[in-house]
């Protein structure tokens, strides 16, 4: 065997493993690992949502984010930086059952929710079930899983 082109072969489908997908971030930047990399202008495959105030939450979406969604591609709401969450205990009940309502409506558009992405190698069936689940994409892709989202597969 030839261990130059092994080795060689074994280093593209390392570099091919490690790519983070480009996403357009919005907000502030997630302080852990997503699995993107952030952009603020030009080509992304997703937009990633940092940070949402409830102001933001109750006049979403934002034409980033409609356009996306629009376009077919996925846009998700960092988990942690939903500032809005520490108003609930406002003794406005008819004010959080507003945000409330908001949230449910991102859900139901499509943004999906963001965690840290964790060193698990996803495979395409993983991502496949995880998509019927209704489960967050977390961690790094196969290309394979990673075609599958982009809708290439």
């Amino acid at each position: 065997m030839n261990e130059k082109l092994i080795s060689e072969v074994v280093q593209r489908v390392e570099a091919e493993l490690l790519r983070k997908p480009p996403a357009l971030l919005l907000g502030k930047r997630p302080p852990e690992e997503t699995g993107f990399s952030y952009v603020t202008e030009g080509e992304y495959s997703a937009v990633v949502i940092g940070s949402m105030s409830a102001w933001e939450l109750l006049h979403f979406p934002d034409e980033q984010s409609l356009n996306a969604l629009l376009e077919g591609k996925p846009v998700y709401l960092w988990e942690g930086g939903q500032d809005w969450t520490r108003f609930s205990s406002c003794p406005n009940r008819s004010l959080w059952s507003k945000l409330l309502s908001a949230q449910r409506q991102l859900q139901q558009w499509g943004v999906k929710p963001l965690a840290a992405a964790s060193g698990k190698l996803m495979t395409a069936q993983e991502v496949q079930r995880r998509l019927k689940q209704g489960l967050p994409i977390e961690g790094r892709l196969t290309p394979l899983a990673r075609d599958l989202l982009e809708g290439r597969e």
